[in-house]
């Protein structure tokens, strides 16, 4: 994965430096705040453990670049890629792994490192002189790395195919606001584990977003954004597998679970 970002990444530098002069690129940096709410559930839908943040322990940053392709007086077409990183402690809320204990019976802090990563064509049709239709279509790459201990570290990655459509309002010649819909469709979703070691297949992953993102121009070259971000995944329970644990060997599998994650999302983006 970390070939496939810096094969995107040299493509869209090498082409900024042919095509600046056209004013076609932008580059967005952006922090982010994350409020994680992560539930997981047996089969017959009892909660078995959850790990909640704030905004502030959970932080970190959105890089992206677009590259304008195509454009006429009422559309446009363009290439985009970001990059999100996210880090930092949630309040894991559980029972000890093969306890049999009821949920709450252990408390603790997650360490969590996340990554987000996609590339997509977003076209854009200009409806009225202040109303605009966007759609996307684009595939993305995520990773969770979930350290409940020093011993128990568990990894989620999925690949995804992403759609979507949003509507941007221009309120004045400086403010613009928009409401844009996601759905990512999850594939080759997996889950490893250190202890006990399992590299089990995630039944589905199915990810909804709500974005609002809000645009203030500061002149020709610089806006400021910012946005607010809701997020809905359902990720479906795994195979069985069998594994041992404390000198016995014992079915294991990943329970189906959903979060409900909140973002908000801080930049500039800077045009060339």
């Amino acid at each position: 994965m970390q070939n496939v970002i810096k094969t995107v990444v040299f493509i869209l530098l090498v082409s900024l430096s042919i095509e600046a002069k056209e004013n076609r690129f932008t580059t967005s940096v952006s922090l982010l705040g994350m409020s994680m709410d992560y539930r997981e559930y047996d089969r017959s839908g009892k909660i078995l453990d959850s790990e909640m943040s704030s905004f502030t322990e959970m932080l970190g940053v959105d890089i992206g670049m677009s590259f304008l392709m195509y454009q006429t007086s009422d559309a446009s077409t363009k290439l985009q890629t970001n990059l999100i990183t996210l880090s930092g402690n949630s309040d894991y809320v559980g029972s000890a792994l093969g306890s049999n204990n009821t949920y709450g019976s252990l408390t603790s802090r997650t360490v969590n490192n996340i990554i987000d990563f996609d590339v997509k064509i977003i076209r854009t049709k200009i409806l009225t002189q202040a109303l605009e239709v966007n759609y996307l279509l684009g595939l993305g790459y995520h990773y969770w790395d979930r350290q409940l201990s020093v011993s128990q570290v568990e990894g989620y990655e999925w690949y995804s195919l992403r759609a979507g459509v949003g509507l941007g309002y221009q309120i004045s010649q400086k403010f613009k606001i928009a409401t844009d819909l996601e759905y990512q469709y999850g594939f080759k979703h997996t889950m490893t584990s250190s202890y006990p070691v399992l590299d089990v297949t995630l039944g589905s992953a199915d990810i909804m977003k709500l974005s609002i993102p809000l645009r203030y121009t500061l002149n020709n070259k610089m806006d400021f954004i910012m946005s607010y971000i809701y997020e809905i995944q359902e990720i479906g329970a795994s195979n069985v597998q069998t594994a041992s644990y404390k000198g016995t060997y014992r079915p294991f599998y990943e329970p189906q679970s959903t979060a409900k994650n909140q973002y908000i999302k801080l930049g500039l983006d800077f045009k060339y």
